[in-house]
């Protein structure tokens, strides 16, 4: 796994074992490092850091450690997720004055914004297809997750509450679990890809955020 920790003087990213002892530090850059993804076939990283100024999207091979910048931009440019065939990257920037959704494309630099309906919208994911796009959308001052048809154009609000975030996908793109809040509480729920069928996760105690979906329809 990879992620970001804070135990020195500045923030750093790790990838770690999870049932051995290896355990490396990437990148220990001045300013900002943080939002790693693994590519699909689990040899680059992407992540972000400021270490020559504005955040900007990096992608690191892992086996040389070389470092590649994919976006040269002032405007925060945060966010990074893969797209399946791990030909792109799909990113948040506020570059148009706003959060909103952009991609990469790796191979040629070609960058394209993929949102325009809202004031806001960030942490997107494709979905396997590569067709599609889950997020979280702003509506009227509220936070909802909404699915996005990229051949059509056409945006769908899937959730009702007020403040719902952190999307992942199940991996076969059907469902989608999120964060929410219940009374003030943190607790995760899940939503069909076409809204039709909802239901909250139980929660004994305490806040629950930033759930994200196993590899494995049955984990």
């Amino acid at each position: 796994m990879a992620y970001v920790t804070f135990e020195t003087e500045r923030p750093s990213i790790v990838v770690q074992d999870v049932d051995g002892p290896y355990r490396e530090r990437l990148t220990s850059f001045r300013g900002i490092n943080s939002s790693p993804a693994f590519s699909p076939d689990g040899r680059k990283l992407a992540m972000v850091l400021s270490k020559d100024g504005d955040p900007e999207i990096f992608v690191m091979d892992l086996q040389s450690r070389s470092l590649r910048q994919i976006t040269r931009h002032h405007a925060i440019d945060t966010e990074p997720s893969w797209s399946p065939d791990g030909k792109r990257i799909i990113f948040t920037s506020d570059r148009g004055g706003r959060p909103q959704i952009y991609q990469v494309e790796l191979a040629t630099n070609f960058l394209e914004r993929l949102t325009f309906k809202g004031n806001y919208n960030a942490r997107a994911r494709l979905m396997p297809d590569g067709k599609h796009l889950v997020f979280v959308h702003r509506d009227k001052g509220k936070f909802h997750i909404a699915w996005q048809n990229l051949e059509r154009d056409n945006l769908q609000v899937l959730t009702q509450t007020a403040l719902d975030e952190s999307p992942s996908l199940a991996p076969n793109g059907a469902m989608l679990i999120y964060a929410t809040q219940d009374r003030g509480r943190g607790i995760l729920a899940v939503v069909s890809i076409d809204g039709s069928v909802r239901y909250r996760l139980p929660s004994s105690s305490g806040d629950v955020r930033e759930p994200a979906w196993s590899p494995f329809l049955d984990g």
